[in-house]
């Protein structure tokens, strides 16, 4: 969990400076994947785009997890409503709208990804919280008339740890429809360069006239993917190995 928070700080890293004079370079021992059109190199290309879009995605990831736990905490009354939401999946939300708007821009992509991803988050947050509220410990707080303060003390450890455990799916999730957008060219624009406008830009000439950088960078991306869910199948085995004893 801990090296995909540590790619939040790719967030504000600068862009590369621009050389379209001694851009389209071939592949050479100086530039492993070539020189881009704009004289950019393209392996330090490829390696911004990828810690961008990890770092977008644990943003959206602690984002979502955020909500998902007011919603798990507070959110009886709304447990229609996030039933509908979970029925389809967010991208299906936001490709509709990316469509009329003529795409999202990362702020903007950000928050919905956050919104639409909390409701498919908050049933197994659920469980776990009211697992706790049925429990002793919980009702022994209530009765010894502790404050919300030392509460919050005591169990936010806790409450950190069961949240967190999610992470790999929230973040996956991001991942995805960041990726999905900006390869369909409604994602965040040049402005943020990333994994998937970089295959927005380099799948179509996989077919005819590929570059190292299209296939380095449908490599990271599908590299990314399966180390997130082999993630979620970790956590998935550990709570089960938990809930045995």
């Amino acid at each position: 969990m801990r090296w995909r928070l540590a790619f939040l700080l790719a967030l504000a890293l600068p862009d590369l400076p621009l050389d379209p004079f001694h851009g389209s370079l071939a592949a050479s021992l100086r530039h492993p994947l070539g020189v881009d059109e704009l004289g950019r190199d393209a392996l330090a290309r490829l390696l911004l785009a990828g810690a961008r879009s990890v770092g977008f995605a644990s943003a959206c990831a602690l984002l979502a997890l955020g909500l998902a736990l007011v919603l798990a905490w507070r959110g009886q009354r709304w447990h229609g409503a996030l039933s509908a939401l979970r029925s389809l999946p967010p991208v299906l939300f936001l490709l509709p709208l990316a469509a009329v708007t003529g795409g999202i821009g990362a702020p903007a992509l950000l928050l919905l990804l956050g919104l639409l991803l909390a409701p498919h988050l908050e049933p197994p947050l659920r469980t776990r919280l009211e697992t706790f509220r049925q429990s002793p410990a919980w009702a022994a707080e209530r009765t010894l008339g502790a404050t919300p303060a030392s509460s919050l003390r005591r169990w936010a450890p806790w409450g950190w740890e069961q949240t967190t455990g999610l992470l790999p799916s929230a973040w996956l999730g991001a991942l995805w429809g960041e990726a999905t957008l900006s390869t369909l060219g409604l994602g965040p624009g040049p402005d943020h360069d990333s994994l998937g406008r970089l295959l927005l830009e380099q799948l179509p000439r996989l077919a005819t006239d590929p570059t190292p950088l299209g296939w380095a960078a449908l490599a990271l991306v599908l590299a990314l993917a399966w180390s997130a869910s082999r993630g979620t199948g970790d956590q998935n085995t550990a709570l089960k190995g938990r809930a045995s004893y």
